[in-house]
Order: C-alpha cells, then structure tokens, then sequence
C-alpha cells in the first residue's frame, strides 16, 4: 500500500494523465460576447466555465467582448468611443474584460474573473470584487479601462471580430477549430462538454466518459 503513495507512482500518475491530455491538439472554442447579454451570460455560466473545468486540458478557449457593438475615433484621434447594444456600461464591462485579459495573459485568471463578472447584476460595477475573488490586483485593469490603452485593446477586440469568415448577426457566436455553423452553435448552448468531447481526437479524458465517442482520424 505504501507504493502507491510514493513519489514514483504519483509522479507516473501525473505523466499519463499529461499523456492523455496532450495527445492530440486542443478543442478550439472562441465566444464573441456581450457582457449585458442574458444568453451570452447564460452560456458562460452553464455551459463554458463548469466544461472548461472539467476539459481545460483538451481545451483552447479565448474570448472577446463586444458583439452588436460600434466604434469611433475619438475627436482628437487618440482613441476609440464606444456605442453599444446594452448602453454604456456595457460598453465599460466589454472594456474591462479587454484590460483583463491583457494583463492576465492567463485564461484560467480570466475564466474566473469574466464568470464572477457576469454573474454580477451589474457587470461594469462588479471588477474590484471580482479581482479581490481571484486574487489579483484591480488598480491595473482599473486604470487600462480608464485610458486609452483600454479603448484600443476594445478596438483590437472590435477588428478581431470584422475579420471572422462569417459576419457576427447575433450572440453569443461560438466558433469551434474555426468553423461556425447555426446547428453547431445551438448544441453548444445546450451541451457544450458534448461538443468538446466529440470532436476531441485523442485519448478521451473521464469527464467525457458519458458519452459515446467515436474519435474520428484526421483525413
């Protein structure tokens, strides 16, 4: 009994299961989002966080935060303003999210923080107690959300999107290993963990075991 405690099998343990992870490439999942949205809201919640829990070692997951939103050059050209669907502070928490994720460059920091975000009431109010959750500082991200710094990282964000294959109509707009479809989108919103799995090629880790996987080759 005491082997199976010991550093060498520990160790082993780890190994395989890094093995198995890392055996074929990850699931691609980018979210283009809307932090006022009540569905963009309710896919992050119930269905991206708690399978990027289980999955994160098969998953690639980014996101970005704007949507049915518009820009504009500031007046002195040194900026970028923002119009979007759900008024001002959405367009505040888009922004700070964009800040967020900059200074993270760490997308279990950010999971965590953009969850806690959008489980607020009130997500642009919300950055100082969310940072506090997570442990990080929120002067940072404050202070890139209250400069340009942050207008332009919300640019880069707004130009990410113009630049999709397909033209963003509505949200949330979930992409997987770069492909959109309307059908595909709808099963993301209802089983995610399904989708992931699914279309994982490599050895199925055991949060997918409830489902009957056919892993498919590359042609």
């Amino acid at each position: 009994m005491g082997l199976l405690c010991s550093p060498t099998y520990i160790l082993l343990f780890i190994g395989l299961n890094l093995a198995f992870a890392g055996d074929a490439p990850p699931v691609k999942i980018q979210l283009f989002y809307e932090s006022y949205c009540k569905y963009c809201q309710d896919f992050v919640i119930e269905q991206l966080y708690p399978t990027w829990l289980d999955l994160q070692d098969i998953m690639d997951v980014e996101m970005f935060p704007f949507g049915n939103a518009k820009y504009f050059p500031t007046a002195e050209n040194d900026g970028w303003a923002f119009k979007c669907q759900h008024e001002e502070h959405e367009c505040e928490a888009n922004m700070i999210h964009a800040c967020a994720k900059e200074n993270f460059k760490d997308i279990g920091l950010e999971m965590n923080f953009v969850k806690c975000l959008l489980e607020s009431p009130s997500p642009a109010d919300s950055g100082p107690t969310c940072a506090a959750s997570i442990g990080v500082a929120w002067d940072p991200i404050q202070k890139c959300s209250n400069a340009t710094e942050g207008q332009n990282l919300l640019h880069e964000v707004a130009v990410q999107q113009e630049n999709l294959d397909t033209e963003l109509y509505f949200v949330p707009w979930i992409i997987v290993n770069d492909h959109f479809s309307l059908e595909q989108t709808e099963e993301c919103k209802i089983d995610l963990r399904r989708i992931v799995c699914e279309t994982y090629n490599g050895t199925q880790p055991e949060p997918c075991g409830g489902y009957d996987v056919t892993v498919m080759e590359d042609e």
